[in-house]
């Protein structure tokens, strides 16, 4: 169940007490108390949106002080003396965080699984046309790892073509350390006569100059939008998380199961040698709670094949 929050911002968003709830879920924060819905009467050490001390004021004169700002009084933490609140316009804070925080790193994943592969045969043109696609990726996202697969005769060109990449995109990127060599194996070949060539990976990594940022340009319908689909899909991967949890005990309780089936199925060493034919033998139970045996007969080999079952048997116990 949602927790109540003032249904009144400041700034440029004005979320409802639904939309904070589900934000403040995917940050992994508590929403905090807001203007009317601060019961408080004590004193409050008051910050500013650039969490700086304002001052310590009475709550209400905190609150007196929010308003003219024309800015949300929100409650950070109420246990500690003096209570700590904080000046700011807590909807478009809420949306910087939720940008920055999920949405910025979200896609920021998605991009970072392009990277370019070039040949150590790519001709001079070509490769200017891969660093015009390089100049507009980077103004998306902010790495970009460039792979070249030769065979390893052909390291020297590829490592000179790389060393060309970074030449012609200076402007707008720049490497993050040098040219990492591994070897490269491929996955086996349908003709497995044909010998396997031994190749090198050469991968270098870019970083952008100028840092891409998340604008709080979306107007606030589809920013709302947004935290909804981030919301449901976050409840969707929590009840394929606990379905698989819940498949994974049923298994291991199956194979529970089965094992103490199997055990009490198995019947002991001892208990078969009594039922072999070939032993005519009884077990007679004593006062001292030891078990003793005799034959019906007096073939001494059954007898001796018989007490070492026994030594075995209680060795074990």
């Amino acid at each position: 169940m949602f927790r109540k929050v003032s249904l009144y911002c400041f700034g440029k968003y004005k979320f409802n007490a639904n939309i904070i709830n589900k934000v403040s879920t995917l940050l992994k924060i508590k929403p905090s108390l807001a203007n009317e819905d601060i019961n408080f009467f004590g004193d409050v050490r008051l910050l500013d949106s650039q969490n700086k001390l304002i001052g310590v004021f009475a709550c209400e004169e905190a609150r007196k002080k929010a308003d003219k700002l024309g800015q949300d009084l929100i409650m950070i933490n109420q246990e500690i003396k003096p209570a700590l609140c904080k000046v700011c316009d807590y909807s478009d804070e809420l949306a910087s965080k939720f940008m920055n925080d999920i949405v910025k790193i979200k896609e920021q994943q998605k991009l970072n699984d392009q990277h370019f592969k070039l040949s150590h045969s790519i001709t001079m043109q070509d490769l200017k046309l891969k660093v015009n696609q390089a100049k507009d990726l980077m103004k998306k996202q902010n790495t970009l790892r460039v792979t070249i697969i030769c065979p390893i005769e052909t390291a020297i060109q590829a490592k000179s073509i790389l060393y060309t990449l970074k030449d012609l995109s200076q402007s707008f990127m720049i490497p993050i350390g040098d040219i990492k060599t591994k070897d490269f194996k491929e996955k086996e070949q349908f003709d497995k006569k044909k010998e396997l060539q031994e190749q090198v990976q050469l991968d270098i990594e870019f970083e952008s100059i100028e840092k891409t940022e998340q604008h709080l340009d979306l107007p606030q319908i589809k920013i709302e939008r947004l935290i909804n689909q981030y919301y449901s899909r976050s409840l969707q991967e929590k009840t394929e998380d606990e379905q698989d949890l819940a498949d994974l005990f049923k298994v291991q309780q199956s194979e529970k199961d089965k094992k103490l089936e199997t055990q009490d199925s198995k019947k002991s060493k001892l208990e078969e040698m009594m039922e072999d034919d070939e032993l005519d033998f009884q077990l007679q139970d004593i006062s001292t709670n030891t078990s003793s045996c005799y034959l019906k007969d007096g073939n001494l080999s059954k007898y001796v094949k018989l007490y070492k079952m026994i030594e075995w048997s209680q060795g074990r116990k």
